[in-house]
């Protein structure tokens, strides 16, 4: 897993590399400035004219520095600086008096390029733009001009990715060390468009820990593996409530993923409606249902004393049957995972709410979420690492909190999943990461890495699915078909 930091870890890195390790901030700059330059050479040919916008922080002296660089290579290229040069720092003051020296023109003016380079503000910006800085990015923003940002958008808050007023729309980001919470969450991550992470030297590692972090592939290696002696039982009993008289896609989505993910034997709890097509369509799974008029109790005990993994949810309903059904399996104790209707249900229930406990993973949408903490939509929207941790704190589960970004939180830490697009916007797909977090429990991944490696695997499914169409055109089982390809990879 890789880092993810707040604009104040990565100043706390900076200074500790350069204090403590020795590598002098200059040097790092240079490093920095050359992954930017670098970058622009690669995609921009000599005859478009570059812009270089600089406020007067070390910000803009990494801007200062890619200008030389380009100028050097060859570039027709111009330096606008925001601000007062003489309350610059140090080394800004440094590469200015170079790019002076190299006879670059400079001026306090934006103006029209094919090319801008926005080094106005870096990751420890935290007030709201103003003045001629806010005029300036809404020039740049207005020109139909490629903008690379160093490090992060200029108006971009690092720890959040909230606009601050206004903020530079860039087509590349080059960011030093590792992702910055900024350039991850949204609506941060849509101004950064292709973001590039460039090793610079720092030394991360050392420095801090219980970090932000982020799955990469290699982490799929904390999945089990088949082993040769083995058999269905192996592999997890795995016990899906979904599904109700009106609805049966929930419960088929959830048991195919729950299959497709590796789960050895999945038995779905669901409305007496849903048993012919739930066994024409997955004759795998064993089916247990139920009347809604002669509810049976008894059947449901039987079912959660057969199995070691329950997930209970999706299309159940909120009525006073699904609260019955909900309290009997958290009172089971075992690893579960509630979604969709089971976190409507125990939402106005405080007295159901205090029956979670460690074994429970929750995968609430905002929607669900500001139901379950009693919040706005917009409030959580705006702060979900706030109230993933605020849940996981409060009741003791592990919380996937679902978005364009998904938030989880569990006992290891707090985690960001990169994966996914727009595409997985689509009714069932839900469904399918209950299936999947579901199955990874069950073929022993554990609790932490089932709440952390679902969200990344139900991703990559979806973006392995993107690539064989139209992102308008994905349904919920179309990254259901995906899954084996990623957890084959």
């Amino acid at each position: 897993m890789k880092q993810i930091f707040t604009g104040k870890q990565m100043k706390t890195v900076d200074d500790y590399t350069i204090k403590n390790i020795g590598i002098p901030g200059i040097v790092l700059m240079e490093r920095a400035a050359l992954c930017v330059a670098s970058l622009i050479m690669e995609n921009e040919s000599k005859s478009k004219s570059v812009l270089v916008v600089c406020g007067t922080g070390n910000n803009g002296a990494d801007g200062l520095a890619v200008c030389r660089m380009l100028h050097l290579n060859g570039y027709n290229t111009c330096i606008c600086v925001l601000g007062d040069v003489k309350k610059a720092t140090d080394d800004f003051k440094t590469q200015y008096k170079i790019v002076n020296n190299l006879g670059i023109s400079i001026t306090d003016s934006v103006v029209p390029a094919d090319v801008i380079v926005d080094a106005v503000f870096g990751v420890g910006l935290s007030r709201e733009v103003a003045g001629r800085y806010k005029s300036a990015i809404e020039q740049m923003n207005q020109m139909r001009a490629n903008i690379y940002s160093v490090d992060i958008p200029s108006g971009i808050d690092a720890d959040t990715g909230k606009v601050l007023g206004v903020a530079v729309k860039a087509q590349y980001t080059v960011t030093f060390g590792c992702h910055k919470v900024g350039t991850v969450l949204y609506p941060g991550a849509d101004y950064c468009g292709r973001v590039t992470v460039a090793d610079i030297g720092f030394a991360c590692q050392e420095v801090l820990e219980n970090t932000i972090k982020h799955v990469e592939k290699e982490d799929l290696y904390n999945i089990p593996t088949r082993k040769n002696y083995s058999n269905k039982g192996t592999y997890g009993k795995v016990l899906i409530i979904a599904g109700s008289k009106e609805i049966s896609g929930a419960a088929i989505l959830s048991t195919l993923a729950a299959f497709k993910t590796g789960a050895g034997m999945v038995r779905v709890f669901t409305h007496e409606n849903n048993r012919n097509i739930i066994g024409k369509l997955i004759p795998e799974a064993m089916i247990n249902t139920y009347d809604t008029e002669k509810f049976d109790m008894k059947s449901l005990e039987a079912c959660i004393h057969w199995c070691n993994v329950i997930a209970i949810g999706p299309g159940i309903g909120t009525g006073e049957l699904q609260t019955k059904m909900v309290e009997k399996v958290l009172e089971a104790k075992l690893p579960t995972v509630l979604d969709a209707d089971a976190i409507n249900t125990i939402s106005r229930r405080n007295d159901i709410k205090i029956k979670l406990h460690k074994n429970v993973i929750i995968t609430p949408h905002l929607g669900e979420m500001s139901r379950f903490m009693a919040v706005s939509v917009e409030e959580i929207a705006g702060n979900l690492i706030k109230y993933a941790n605020q849940a996981n704190y409060q009741y003791g589960v592990s919380v996937v909190l679902k978005d364009a970004r998904t938030v989880i939180v569990n006992q290891q830490g707090t985690y960001i999943n990169l994966t996914g697009n727009s595409g997985m916007a689509t009714a069932g797909s839900g469904d399918v990461l209950t299936g999947i977090i579901a199955a990874l429990l069950g073929i022993g991944a554990g609790q932490d890495n089932a709440a952390v490696l679902g969200p990344y695997v139900h991703g990559c499914a979806g973006d392995v699915a993107a690539q064989c169409q139209t992102k308008e055109s994905m349904m919920a089982g179309d990254i259901i078909k995906k899954i084996a390809e990623v957890m084959k990879s």
